[in-house]
């Protein structure tokens, strides 16, 4: 296909340089437009983006002035890094509660059982910048976590208990719900 056959005239009528210029960018458009496309849609793959929307730096660990146990830091790490691992280190039927509608604006701690069907992983993907993280260790077989949000009043509590045989379990899992500042 030429730029003759597609942009002049008839042999009567006179051309025009401004004619000629649209022909000539409509040519010259079509001929590079798909090279462009590629280049553009090649940089826009090309280019690094963490997976939960947050830098590696951002994503939120245990709080670093806690004293926890060093088993307990490696378990939690695991826990929220490995599906199977975590299936494996819930005390199943998971003791919890989760909120209930009671009207149109007014939610209501329920008690609840979690079980294995129903269960959803958890990730560690709470930027420190919007959440609040807390850690609580009562003596050294509990650590209490609450994880709440720094711009409204609603949050998750989670328990978790060293077992006889040493391994670390989520043994209470409260969803997100009203908690207060």
């Amino acid at each position: 296909m030429s730029l003759c056959s597609i942009c002049l005239p008839d042999e009567n009528q006179d051309v025009t340089a401004l004619h000629l210029l649209i022909c000539l960018f409509a040519y010259l458009l079509m001929r590079l437009f798909p090279l462009f496309l590629f280049a553009f849609l090649f940089l826009c793959h090309c280019k690094n983006k963490p997976s939960n929307g947050s830098t590696p730096e951002e994503t939120a660990s245990l709080p670093a002035n806690t004293d926890l146990p060093a088993d307990f830091v490696a378990f939690y790490q695991q826990f929220h890094q490995d599906s199977a691992y975590q299936m494996a280190h819930i005390a199943w039927p998971l003791q919890g509660d989760r909120s209930e509608q009671i009207d149109s604006t007014h939610y209501q701690p329920q008690s609840t059982t979690w079980m294995p069907d129903n269960w959803r992983m958890m990730r560690l993907n709470f930027s420190p910048k919007d959440y609040f993280i807390e850690t609580e260790m009562l003596g050294d077989i509990m650590v209490i976590e609450k994880i709440r949000a720094r711009s409204v009043s609603y949050g998750l509590e989670r328990r978790f208990a060293k077992q006889p045989n040493g391994e670390w379990e989520l043994i209470f899992y409260s969803d997100v719900q009203e908690r207060g500042k």
